[in-house]
């Protein structure tokens, strides 16, 4: 979650399935955010990456938005057929909040807003391509709330440089003040370079840690020293911009 003024955005929230690698959702802040209890309240607005199990779970997004009805979805187009596909989904009210993003890899930038809220997105390879998940619609949005912050979600983005250049003016165009991105480009000289030379946001945190990682800093593999990185679920951080 995102929250800047009245301003408050979900990325890759909901999911069932951690393929015994990452830690899944605790059942009591999954209870609490279909509550909407604080800090949960007042969501404008969720984005998903791409459709795999550990980031989207069509069914639990299609209860959410039913039970939220100002929220707005921005999913790939994959995604959005998972959910078109589930009982319940076809009501006016619900379908006009489907903001479907189907992207080819030299797609233009997608450029929308909701309220407060500027939303850019373009599509960067998945992690593993060209021989794993090629197919795979993966989602760098880049998310500004309120004209005052701005926050790249990368999904599982690729450390591929080429997948970067064709957007070098994309990414110029302006200066991100957070970058969510997955750990594994934190880790690599690849990684570490296009998150320099095209992201270039002023602070960055891992997310999609491995759950074997320890919370405990000092117990981190060596790599992993030094990194700022979410390994338990509610971590927050304050930033200042």
């Amino acid at each position: 979650m995102i929250a800047h003024g009245n301003s408050k955005v979900l990325f890759d929230p909901f999911f069932r399935n951690g393929f015994n690698n990452y830690d899944l959702m605790p059942a009591k802040m999954e209870a609490d955010m279909f509550a909407g209890a604080p800090p949960w309240n007042g969501i404008d607005a969720i984005f998903i990456s791409h459709y795999h199990g550990d980031h989207f779970d069509p069914a639990i997004v299609l209860e959410y938005l039913s039970l939220w009805p100002e929220v707005q979805l921005y999913a790939p187009e994959q995604a959005m057929q998972a959910l078109r596909s589930l009982p319940g989904q076809k009501e006016e009210q619900l379908l006009a909040r489907l903001h479907s993003l189907d992207l080819e890899r030299d797609s233009d930038t997608v450029r929308l807003q909701t309220g407060d809220i500027a939303i850019e997105a373009i599509r960067v390879a998945h992690a593993g391509w060209p021989d794993r998940h090629g197919e795979v619609q993966n989602i760098a949005f880049r998310v500004t709330l309120d004209e005052v912050m701005t926050v790249v979600h990368l999904g599982d983005a690729d450390s591929g440089e080429q997948h970067y250049v064709p957007h070098t003016e994309f990414w110029q165009e302006r200066e991100a003040d957070l970058a969510l991105t997955p750990v594994w480009l934190l880790l690599t000289d690849k990684g570490r370079h296009v998150l320099t030379r095209f992201v270039d946001a002023e602070h960055l945190i891992g997310v999609h840690v491995y759950s074997s990682i320890p919370d405990d800093a000092n117990r981190r593999p060596p790599e992993f020293k030094g990194l700022d990185i979410f390994t338990r679920p509610g971590e927050t951080r304050q930033l200042q911009h």
